[in-house]
């Protein structure tokens, strides 16, 4: 589907097969995010979201599952979006979306903890821009983007 040549991943709808990588993957980027907290429910509406309609992986052939995006198709909303901490600033979010918005052929939108400053900062220079805010402060702060 997309392979990023120099760094040798590649983007390809999820299976099945993926969840427990996805949901790993996920698990280690809320320890990244204390403001989060932890709780069961985020792991089942996750569970939920994750589908062969509506969810792609970057894959390295040794390391496996590195990162995973599931995405509203009709809405152009990207629900989730986890890398590994190891695979961040090597492409693969933006692989990710680029993927998710030529199959939705329009612009995505998206929700991002005001807290996860590296997180806002990696959107803003793919040109994402914030058009709207929720909260004032503390844990359900969150910001509205939508790409370029």
């Amino acid at each position: 589907m997309y392979t990023h040549a120099g760094a040798g991943w590649s983007i390809r709808p999820f299976d099945p097969a993926d969840a427990n990588a996805c949901l790993s993957i996920f698990r280690d980027c809320l320890t990244d995010m204390p403001w989060r907290g932890r709780n069961r429910g985020q792991y089942m509406i996750l569970r939920r979201a994750l589908g062969p309609q509506n969810a792609l992986v970057a894959e390295e052939p040794d390391a496996g599952i590195i990162g995973f995006l599931t995405l509203q198709m009709a809405q152009g909303y990207v629900d989730h979006m986890f890398v590994d901490r190891d695979w961040r600033f090597c492409g693969v979010a933006r692989g990710l979306l680029e993927v998710a918005r030529a199959h939705v052929n329009g612009t995505l939108s998206l929700d991002v903890d005001a807290e996860n400053l590296g997180a806002r900062r990696a959107y803003e220079a793919l040109g994402w821009q914030v058009v709207a805010s929720t909260g004032t402060s503390g844990k359900a702060r969150q910001m509205r983007l939508v790409s370029p």
